[in-house]
């Protein structure tokens, strides 16, 4: 679909629903964390989610490049993070100028009382979506990716 620049309506085009509804998305977790009496940003969750999975601990870059954050971003929300006792940095026994990030003990306990609260806030945003639907937007958002990865600098 071409798009005549001097007749556009950009609420034709993507990009501003995907927007919106991040933000939306973004308000609502927010709403239910915040309902529930939960201290944590929907960042902390997803940093706990990703810890959570692996029990051996990530290195620090390579959180970053998984969460797609940059390094200095990372470790601010680390610091948060260790500072509420959600996770703790370990030198690596293998090259000490990296450090190992596990999540502790009670980022464990909050990851297991989160866990149900995203998993029915992700029903409620997917209430009256099919799969089938909801398989052609995940291709549709992966076709997106692919052409911004191919017109950029971007990295997976």
């Amino acid at each position: 679909m071409e798009i005549d620049i001097n007749k556009s309506d950009f609420n034709k085009t993507l990009a501003p629903w995907i927007g919106r509804t991040y933000k939306m998305m973004n308000m609502y977790i927010s709403d239910v964390f915040q309902q529930n009496n939960i201290q944590v940003t929907k960042e902390q969750w997803i940093v706990l989610k990703i810890l959570h999975e692996d029990n051996d601990g990530i290195i620090q870059n390579e959180l970053a490049f998984i969460t797609g954050r940059n390094k200095a971003s990372l470790t601010r929300l680390i610091n948060v993070m260790e500072k509420n006792q959600l996770v703790i940095r370990i030198s690596s026994k293998e090259d000490s100028r990296k450090n190992l990030i596990h999540i502790t003990k009670t980022g464990k306990q909050l990851f297991l009382i989160m866990r149900p609260l995203m998993l029915n806030s992700m029903r409620t945003l997917q209430r009256g979506i099919s799969e089938n639907e909801i398989s052609n937007f995940i291709m549709v958002m992966i076709k997106i990716q692919n052409n911004l990865k191919n017109q950029s600098n971007l990295v997976d």
